[in-house]
């Protein structure tokens, strides 16, 4: 059973249990206790999923950001490299050191 489907389970219980609660009461059983468990572990699990859901977020702006500032070096980088071969020529030994590097 995947996440959604637990939650949903546990959601729906709940509501089973506080409608049927004077029923479960008359044959012998208080749920009360239990059941206030239930919605604590229920309100925890809730709040750790939007925490997950904001992490993931997090995560994925991080990487946009690292990937974007790693362009940006690597594009000042290639055009350093053109500015030396526009200087020195293709034939200079620091161009063709600069051409390895890139492959």
């Amino acid at each position: 059973m995947n996440e959604s489907k637990k939650r949903d389970f546990i959601g729906q219980m709940i509501g089973v249990i506080e409608s049927n609660q004077p029923s479960l009461t008359g044959a012998g059983f208080d749920p009360a206790t239990k059941l206030a468990d239930l919605k604590t572990k229920y309100t925890s699990a809730q709040a750790a999923e939007v925490g997950q859901q904001e992490a993931k977020a997090a995560l994925k702006n991080a990487t946009a950001a690292a990937v974007e500032t790693l362009d940006t070096a690597y594009k000042q980088a290639s055009n350093f490299a053109d500015l030396i071969s526009g200087i020195y020529g293709k034939d200079d030994a620091i161009v063709k050191e600069i051409r390895k590097m890139r492959k």
